[in-house]
């Protein structure tokens, strides 16, 4: 769609006041897809321009909208998508506690890989004694 930021936050704003019922938020799931795309390719561009984390959690909420399997399935890949590229920021947390509200379950959270090099705690806790 080669949609500028501002673009994009204004197709956002459209879609969730046009998605008051559930078959306007149904139909409204390929035009998200074809914003997600246009986010995708604005961040491969501008990878830290500081919108997209705000914009992504505009599409989440969008998503959320959807009433459909398909919706809350976009709905995580762009958590997904903001924990891998935007860990940290309010808007992750935003969109984490929106889908928690929505599906009523807590949102996976990937558990933190396991150093190779680590050392176990009980070892470097040991320190010889002179």
């Amino acid at each position: 769609m080669q949609l500028s930021p501002i673009g994009i936050g204004n197709e956002l704003h459209l879609i969730a006041s046009r998605s008051q019922s559930a078959s306007d938020a149904r139909n409204s799931l390929p035009l998200l897809t074809l914003i997600e795309n246009s986010m995708h390719d604005w961040e491969h561009k501008y990878p830290h321009d500081d919108w997209i984390p705000k914009n992504l959690a505009r599409l989440e909420h969008d998503y959320l909208l959807v009433p459909t399997l398909g919706g809350r399935i976009h709905a995580m890949r762009v958590i997904q998508w903001m924990r891998s590229d935007y860990p940290g920021t309010p808007a992750l947390d935003r969109a984490q506690r929106e889908a928690e509200r929505a599906m009523g379950l807590p949102t996976p959270t990937p558990e933190p890989e396991a150093s190779a090099s680590a050392v176990p705690e009980t070892e470097a806790s040991e320190s010889p004694t002179p």
